[in-house]
């Protein structure tokens, strides 16, 4: 009789055990997160041509909308955020001052979002009228802690918001990035206060920590700034970050339990975050890095969604109908239209342990450079280290590859610089670019230069990192050595706001570039005239490395060294 009492009373125990794990698994809540960001313009996929690709193409937005509504068909309550660098970048983002990448993602129900840089590009009140209020034409539900109203001193939407996803409050803070676009002029971000989002990370986390379960920063800083900021005050869960183009197929895990990740660009990557809640704290997460490639089929809405908004600039007729809206030039026809052909890959998006990183050399700016230096007669070409672009694969070259690297409305001109005058703006960018204080940075890559050489040593002193700096003398075609009291002609970008300046750089006796029939060229019709006559095949390795880069400190590899 004890026995079969004794065994009674087992099974019982073993019951109520049963029952406890059924009540512990039944407390347990998992939130899904969907994560976009630098996407610059592109609807459709592009080659990949970096030195871990073979080619194949990438991207495209149905290819991406495709992984977005498997994760929803998963969860219905799927979190989709979009970390900015949005509207910018493409002849369709330019022409239609972002309407058509608004229409197209629309359709995908993004919850959040927290514009990029890029994203002011076309000023204020049209930002307004794409993204705020009921009467927008987008409600995306923009977030940024650190954009005010110039006037009055006040946000221009909303810092952050609270959401209750099945039982758990999330919050949501955004920021933008600390600049405005560093292109056209003081216009641009007119009316429009930025911060470079210290004090109010602080603030704000610090007020919204004891009100959520789970605190989510999105974020346009870039992962450097994003780290610094989130290892300086902690609370924050998950930090959605874009910006500096950088890939973490490994989560960036900090000491104080924050995780940040970022998403590369031209939409090739997606993020997918599951965090797992018990009893209202979390107790687990789980990331996966997707790379969208052709392997993934087109969700077919997506697909006529961007072919309805590409159609008039594939046809030739009404594709001139469109304006630039800074230049005020007509585009000059279709933009699948082959305009050329180049012998090498050309991109900017090496790793920084590649033989040629990307936050110091990109054979796309280096072709553009050249483009710059022949079709101006100027000594040396320039151009700001844009993180933005695209990767065309050896053969033709078509008119919208070009926009992906121009989207904006610069006239080509030339102007005089002093030796002393260039080889401050080398160190200004590399300091820019490669200090370990991440606060140093000034948005963007090192110049690309044609017609000019020279040494690169990344870690050292501000203003000694660039030594041996070499100009292509015209008459020998020998590289000899740079002079300081020297005076150079340089050509590059320049606008109607600034036009005492080459690429934001000051310069005297600036002057339009013209063309054969004395028309002032824009830079988009330099690239078409040269490659009329010749293919796109730049001199690579113009800077010599002589000092490895830093290694990584965290668990990917980086484009930009990370401090």
């Amino acid at each position: 009789m004890k026995k079969i009492i004794t065994t009674i009373g087992l099974l019982a125990t073993a019951a109520i055990s049963a029952v406890d794990i059924v009540q512990k698994e039944s407390n347990e809540t998992t939130i899904n997160f969907a994560h976009i960001g630098d996407i610059h313009g592109h609807l459709i996929p592009r080659a990949h041509v970096r030195d871990d690709g073979n080619g194949m193409k990438q991207g495209g937005l149905a290819h991406m909308y495709t992984l977005i509504k498997e994760m929803r068909e998963k969860d219905d309550q799927l979190v989709l955020l979009n970390t900015g660098d949005t509207i910018q970048g493409s002849a369709e983002a330019l022409f239609t001052r972002g309407e058509a990448l608004v229409e197209v993602l629309n359709a995908f129900n993004i919850n959040y979002y927290a514009p990029g840089n890029w994203d002011w590009l076309y000023g204020k009140e049209r930002f307004k009228e794409l993204f705020v209020g009921k009467d927008a034409y987008s409600h995306w539900n923009p977030l940024v802690a650190n954009i005010y109203n110039a006037e009055y001193g006040t946000h221009l939407v909303e810092p952050y918001k609270i959401q209750t996803i099945k039982g758990v409050k999330v919050g949501f803070l955004g920021f933008t990035s600390e600049r405005g676009p560093m292109i056209v002029g003081p216009s641009v971000i007119s009316g429009l206060k930025f911060s470079n989002g210290d004090a109010e990370f602080k603030k704000y986390v610090k007020e919204l920590r004891p009100q959520v379960d789970v605190l989510v920063v999105l974020s346009e800083l870039g992962l450097a700034k994003n780290i610094a900021l989130s290892k300086e005050y902690t609370g924050v869960d998950f930090v959605f970050s874009s910006d500096m183009h950088e890939e973490t197929p490994r989560e960036v895990v900090l000491k104080n339990g924050t995780i940040l990740v970022e998403e590369g660009q031209d939409g090739t990557r997606v993020g997918e975050m599951s965090v797992t809640l018990r009893d209202h704290k979390i107790v687990g997460h789980k990331f996966t890095f997707h790379i969208v490639d052709e392997k993934i089929k087109p969700d077919a809405k997506i697909a006529a969604l961007v072919e309805k908004v590409r159609a008039p600039f594939i046809d030739d007729e009404s594709a001139k109908k469109y304006i630039n809206p800074f230049s005020k030039r007509h585009l000059t026809g279709a933009i699948d239209a082959v305009i050329g052909k180049t012998d090498i890959d050309l991109h900017r998006s090496n790793f920084s342990d590649s033989a040629m990183p990307a936050v110091v050399e990109g054979s796309s700016h280096d072709f553009i450079t050249d483009v710059f230096r022949t079709q101006s007669g100027a000594d040396i070409g320039q151009l700001r280290g844009f993180r933005y672009g695209t990767h065309i694969k050896v053969g033709d070259i078509h008119r919208e590859d070009i926009y992906h690297y121009i989207p904006i409305g610069p006239f080509l001109a030339e102007g005089v610089m002093s030796g002393q005058t260039i080889k401050d703006t080398i160190e200004k960018s590399a300091h820019g670019s490669l200090a370990r204080d991440a606060s140093k940075w000034s948005g963007g890559w090192l110049y690309a230069w044609s017609g000019l050489h020279y040494d690169l040593t990344p870690n050292a002193k501000k203003g000694e990192r660039a030594t041996n700096i070499t100009v292509l003398d015209k008459k020998t075609g020998k590289y000899l050595p740079l002079k300081l009291e020297k005076v150079y002609t340089v050509a590059g970008y320049n606008y109607e706001e600034e036009p005492n300046h080459i690429n934001k750089v000051a310069s005297k006796f600036v002057k339009f570039v013209k063309n054969d029939k004395g028309e002032i060229i824009d830079a988009i019709d330099a690239v078409e005239d040269y490659l009329r006559v010749q293919n796109a095949n730049p001199e690579l390795n113009r800077i010599r490395i002589i000092a490895p880069l830093s290694k990584p400190n965290y668990t990917n590899r980086e484009i930009q060294p990370l401090p």
